[in-house]
């Protein structure tokens, strides 16, 4: 009896630690869902940019320029809803093709020049509820094609998302002080777009047929730990959006920097979350994701509330980078506990993380916007390590286990009806 547990603890550290150092496979169809994630993700990174420049050019105040964040928001929340069951009867390679091709209108329809705030509205609104679904199926896709691999291969794709945080801003910035003009940001994505769908051919179901989805029906409802790792996430992708979305107002106000210089300077936190993005893939494969998550918040408030108390432009920017690789590992770890808890459920869970995501990006912003309109924007930006406070706290008292996928199976994990 003794000799058999001993065998087992010793055989369950082995499997720990060869799936701690797994390394992810980077094959035709995972470059291509890395690249699709990295053109959103420059569109997102842009669009956040622009707002004040937006503002400036529609004449509106804060609170009604940051409902292009809740119009965002509310067509992100209901594409991703709508995706694991667009999964199970299209197949994820289609209702990805499908999606860019939504994306691309939407672009379109809010770089429309001379338009109206209803018209950015409703582009901003078309642009994440097509974006979304993208998001969704490659998450999905990358847990279920890379299997023990898929936290370290979440970190690079992000990281590289990431890095589409730091060029979409410093491009942004150049286009706005030459002819280019703002417009031009979101472009350059719709651009990368149609290359990734030429780049994808014809191969769709490579990246998931119809019919393999498991429905509500034969897997049940969601545990309630994923639940907890959802909020957990929402409360972190709510601080980083309110930073991306405002960032530049902050930059302008606090220490004065131009417009241009300020649309720029943004990309000192993206470019943290892309090194730390890009330096924790490694460590991701060596050290406890639960650890990572704790060490990871608790770098990014305190680097946050120094940004914060900065009086001058090359302090702010600096701590602004330290910001960024702190909580940098918050997004992919944060994905991949939630498709770890949901037992089996990876679509689902993962159109569920974009729902919870997305309400986080449209209702943090909007309210920044609206403590902004009664106090400095200064003040306003506090509720950024309240937010960060909260996730940390869900990650300590509802840690999700390496064992969770295994032991909440159906049968067994309790659950929230959905």
């Amino acid at each position: 009896m003794e000799n058999s547990l001993e065998f087992t603890l010793v055989s369950h550290a082995e499997t720990e630690h060869q799936h701690l150092h797994l390394r992810p496979l980077h094959d035709k169809a995972t470059l291509i869902a890395f690249a699709s994630l990295a053109a959103w993700s420059w569109f997102v990174y842009s669009f956040g940019a622009s707002l004040g420049i937006l503002r400036e050019e529609q004449g509106t105040s804060p609170m009604i320029g940051g409902l292009h964040g809740t119009a965002l928001a509310v067509g992100g929340i209901l594409g991703a809803l709508a995706t694991p069951r667009l999964n199970q009867q299209f197949g994820r390679g289609l209702v990805m093709r499908i999606s860019t091709a939504g994306v691309v209108v939407g672009i379109l329809i809010f770089t429309i020049p001379g338009v109206t705030v209803v018209g950015t509205l409703v582009g901003a609104f078309i642009a994440c509820f097509f974006g979304n679904p993208i998001v969704v199926c490659v998450n999905s896709f990358i847990v279920t094609h890379q299997g023990p691999a898929s936290a370290p291969a979440l970190t690079e794709s992000t990281a590289l998302a990431a890095l589409m945080g730091v060029l979409a801003p410093v491009f942004l910035g150049i286009s706005i002080a030459s002819v280019l003009g703002w417009r031009a940001g979101s472009w350059a994505a719709v651009i990368a777009f149609v290359f990734i769908e030429i780049w994808r051919g014809r191969n769709l179901a490579v990246f998931g047929a119809p019919g393999e989805v498991r429905t509500r029906k034969e897997s049940g409802a969601l545990p309630r730990l994923t639940y907890w790792a959802l909020t957990a996430n929402m409360c972190y992708i709510g601080a980083e959006f309110c930073m991306s979305l405002w960032g530049v107002d902050l930059l302008r106000e606090q220490v004065g920097l131009s417009a241009a210089g300020a649309a720029a300077g943004l990309g000192a936190l993206t470019a943290g979350i892309f090194v730390g993005r890009a330096f924790g893939a490694g460590i991701t494969r060596a050290v406890p994701a639960e650890r990572l998550l704790k060490v990871s918040a608790i770098i990014g408030i305190v680097a946050f509330m120094i940004m914060w108390l900065a009086t001058s432009a090359p302090v702010m920017l600096a701590a602004f980078f330290v910001t960024g690789v702190g909580v940098s590992l918050q997004w992919p770890l944060g994905m991949a506990r939630i498709l770890r808890s949901a037992g089996g459920r990876t679509d689902r869970a993962a159109g569920a993380a974009l729902a919870f995501g997305t309400a986080a990006i449209g209702g943090a912003p909007f309210v920044l916007g609206a403590m902004a309109e009664r106090m400095p924007i200064h003040q306003a930006f506090l509720i950024v390590p309240v937010l960060l406070a909260a996730s940390l706290g869900i990650v300590i008292f509802r840690p999700v286990p390496e064992a969770a996928a295994e032991s909440a199976t159906p049968a067994q994990a309790p659950a929230v009806s959905t």
